[in-house]
């Protein structure tokens, strides 16, 4: 079951659990969404044209979807898990795509920064 769309028909009848599942969604799609808007894949809402490749960026949103997968472990539904599974799979897979194709393309992207854990 997916959650209820966050509409005002729903809202006033949804639980407080599908208000937050469907968020949790929301939060991690738009994540998934910026991440393929920085690596070319999908155009930039306000202008409607795609954005030059930012694979920096595009990890960065990729590293926080990571982080949300494992702060939340244990405490989604297996709705919200397949869903977030989804998006990481089919945003690493672009991300290896979009630096495959810049080695292949002649361009030698530097590699995004690994993020310092203490």
């Amino acid at each position: 079951m997916n959650p209820p769309p966050l509409d005002e028909d729903t809202l006033g009848t949804a639980t407080l659990e599908e208000i937050h599942s469907a968020l949790f969604v929301q939060l991690v799609t738009g994540h998934a969404q910026m991440a393929l808007m920085l690596l070319g894949k999908l155009p930039n809402l306000h202008t409607n044209e795609l954005e030059p490749v930012n694979l920096e960026a595009a990890k960065m949103f990729i590293d926080q979807l990571e982080m949300i997968e494992a702060k939340t472990k244990g405490n989604r539904t297996p709705e919200e898990t397949s869903r977030l599974s989804e998006l990481l799979n089919s945003v690493r897979l672009e991300f290896v795509t979009v630096m495959d194709s810049q080695v292949t393309d002649g361009v030698s992207p530097a590699p995004p920064e690994e993020a310092a854990v203490p």
